[in-house]
């Protein structure tokens, strides 16, 4: 079945919930995992795409259908993310340094002492929970969702200097943050 993005979005524009199904069918996994490298936490990722759809659909007829959908998408799962980690940010009693040195035990005390896929995920995630939110915003699209500059630029509403810089420095922070792992894992041994 052919999707027709232009189509789709004028039925739903016109109240359409059928064709708002077929756009949350189309694009609910790549909000799901922008929002889960963003979050760290599925339930919270969950919890976002739902809250992202229900305002895309409030807000479908101010959608400028000349705009690419995706991007003003992920403007709108960025927003409630950032809502969401301020949240979480309050309810957590467990610092991130105390996540990420239980996961880098429990990866330490396996047999094989390199981490798994899963794990360093898990452990790029955790890190980036402490980047600023400009930093954070730019790693996760540019690292972890492989968007492009023209995307990123679309989606942040940053000029591209500001996204290589808040780039720059979210890469130097999770570098420094992989060199303190490795020294603590050094140290252990």
């Amino acid at each position: 079945m052919h999707f027709d993005l232009q189509k789709i979005i004028g039925e739903a524009k016109h109240g359409n919930p059928k064709a708002f199904r077929q756009l949350v069918e189309h694009y609910q996994q790549p909000a799901f995992s922008f929002a889960f490298r963003m979050l760290a936490s599925e339930e919270d990722a969950r919890d976002v795409v739902q809250e992202s759809f229900i305002n895309i659909w409030r807000k479908i007829n101010t959608y400028d259908i000349n705009k690419n959908f995706k991007s003003w998408m992920y403007r709108i799962v960025y927003n409630k993310s950032i809502d969401a980690l301020r949240s979480i940010k309050r309810r957590d009693e467990i610092s991130l340094d105390d996540k990420l040195y239980k996961l880098i035990d429990k990866a330490s005390q396996e047999e094989d002492t390199r981490l798994e896929n899963k794990e360093a995920e898990e452990l790029i995630r955790i890190m980036t929970m402490d980047l600023p939110e400009k930093q954070k915003l730019i790693f996760t699209l540019r690292d972890l969702q492989d968007l492009n500059v023209e995307e990123t630029i679309e989606i942040s509403g940053m000029k591209e200097e500001v996204i290589k810089s808040n780039l720059y420095h979210a890469r130097k922070a999770i570098r420094e943050k992989m060199q303190t792992i490795m020294n603590y894992q050094m140290e252990e041994k």
